[in-house]
């Protein structure tokens, strides 16, 4: 993060491993290579999904579905939307005397992953642009005018880029006023779009946030089918739902833009990055660029590149699976990318556990002091104006261990998801096991990188 409020994504101070850092790349690599060859050996046919998804008791069902719960949940979220907008427009322009920025970039955006994963698509129920529009009457959906389908996530992919650039590549993101002018601005697109497309047309494919928290709510052991017009509540074990993802257009460049958004962030932090950031934006200033645009150009390509390397890599990797296994659809590079985009979700959510781990159990702390004065106006409501963050909490050593695992299991998981994948295309376990020899040099690929960005974040900031 580039504002003051927020500590970096990094732990505090650099951890004391027994063996150097080095030796996790090779250790992770290893659990890979061993993981696959078990996967070799004793997975010959798909199970994921088949995997049964088995209903709640009717009572939980009646209670966690009513109405009257769902909408008092809905105004709730929407008086706190309110309160982050007035405190944006109204509050202290101090960021760390304001409560709208702490809210944003810490308690909901890093908030809502532990919440999808824990208890599934929940934001969609509770969206406060949805809920604006249902008060203002707006339809749930507009069968005369549907949604196109080619424009598929197109429209959150885009949305998803501009927030990842405004966080990690814009100079005042999480300023009062600038916040309150997103909101604003975000607000009139998503009712001018729900009433063009209807509600849920749009929550399925536009608006960012739902779309987001809807990829990661499939890694969820909680869903909510549809029978007939019949909501019900059910469970399954967690991932299983991620292999039963439609594909749609934009899926890759969606999640590869969520993956790639979090690697620039570690990677904006590293030593490698700051060195070439500084020398190129040097030459765009002897080029009579000012320094303020010099770095902001520079950093935008770097987010840019990162995003287009991520992509190409992983599509590579899928074409390659299907060409080694002699698909007949291996010339569509694309075709095959969208099979296998699935297995990227738990990596997603890797690299999102690992990079925002520390974000979010240090400043959520914080939360606790701005609840007595949200606009900075010298108020003490519950007592708690002086409460301090307590950044020995979590030790230095705990946190690269939570890192680590979360970035190995994640590609483990990812890696039998792919296998699974290919067991179903594949006409034979010999073929599928040919087909996964790409996808194991990815995840050891991905796994490395992901370990090597974290382990330049570990310096003090």
């Amino acid at each position: 993060m580039t504002f003051p409020i927020l500590i970096a994504h990094g732990v505090q101070g650099r951890a004391d491993t027994p063996i150097p850092v080095s030796a996790f790349f090779w250790a992770a690599g290893a659990v890979l290579i061993v993981s696959f060859l078990g996967l070799a050996l004793g997975w010959k046919r798909p199970l994921l999904a088949r995997i049964p998804w088995r209903r709640a008791p009717r009572w939980l069902e009646r209670l966690v579905l009513s109405p009257l719960l769902i909408w008092a949940l809905r105004i709730a979220v929407l008086a706190v939307f309110v309160l982050v907008l007035t405190a944006a427009l109204f509050g202290s322009t101090m960021l760390s005397r304001n409560i709208a920025p702490l809210i944003v970039f810490v308690v909901w955006w890093v908030g809502l992953v532990p919440l999808s994963v824990l208890f599934g698509n929940v934001w969609r129920e509770l969206n406060p642009w949805a809920t604006i529009a249902r008060i203002a009457r707006l339809p749930e959906s507009r069968p005369g005018r549907p949604y196109p389908p080619r424009l598929g996530w197109w429209p959150a992919a885009l949305f998803l880029l501009i927030f990842g650039w405004l966080e990690l590549v814009y100079t005042t993101p999480a300023e009062p006023r600038t916040i309150a002018a997103l909101i604003i601005a975000y607000t009139a697109v998503n009712l001018a779009a729900m009433y063009r497309w209807g509600i849920q047309p749009w929550l399925d494919h536009g608006e960012v946030f739902t779309v987001y928290t809807g990829v990661l709510a499939h890694t969820s052991p909680v869903e909510v089918r549809w029978h007939g017009d019949e909501r019900r509540l059910g469970f399954r074990p967690p991932f299983v739902g991620v292999t039963r993802i439609s594909p749609r257009p934009a899926m890759v460049a969606f999640i590869g833009v969520l993956i790639a958004t979090v690697t620039f962030d570690g990677l904006s932090g590293s030593e490698f990055w700051t060195t070439r950031d500084v020398a190129a934006a040097e030459r765009l200033i002897n080029l009579g660029i000012p320094s303020f645009p010099a770095g902001i150009i520079v950093a935008t390509i770097g987010i840019l590149v990162t995003q287009l390397v991520i992509i190409a890599v992983f599509e590579a990797a899928a074409w390659a699976s299907a060409w080694a296994a002699r698909w007949p659809n291996a010339t569509s590079m694309g075709r095959m990318a969208a099979a296998f985009a699935h297995t990227l979700i738990p990596i997603a959510l890797a690299y999102f556990v690992a990079h925002y781990f520390t974000l979010f159990v240090f400043q959520s702390q914080d939360l606790i002091r701005l609840a007595s004065d949200p606009f900075g106006a010298g108020w003490d409501i519950f007592g708690t104006v002086d409460h301090r963050i307590d950044f020995q909490l979590v030790s230095a050593n705990v946190i690269w261990a939570v890192q680590v695992s979360a970035i190995v299991i994640g590609h483990v998981i990812a890696l039998a998801m792919a296998h699974d994948r290919a067991l179903q295309l594949a006409r034979g376990h010999r073929e599928a096991l040919r087909s996964q020899w790409p996808m194991l040099a990815l995840m050891v690929l991905l796994t490395v990188a992901g370990l090597w960005s974290l382990s330049e974040g570990m310096a003090s900031v």
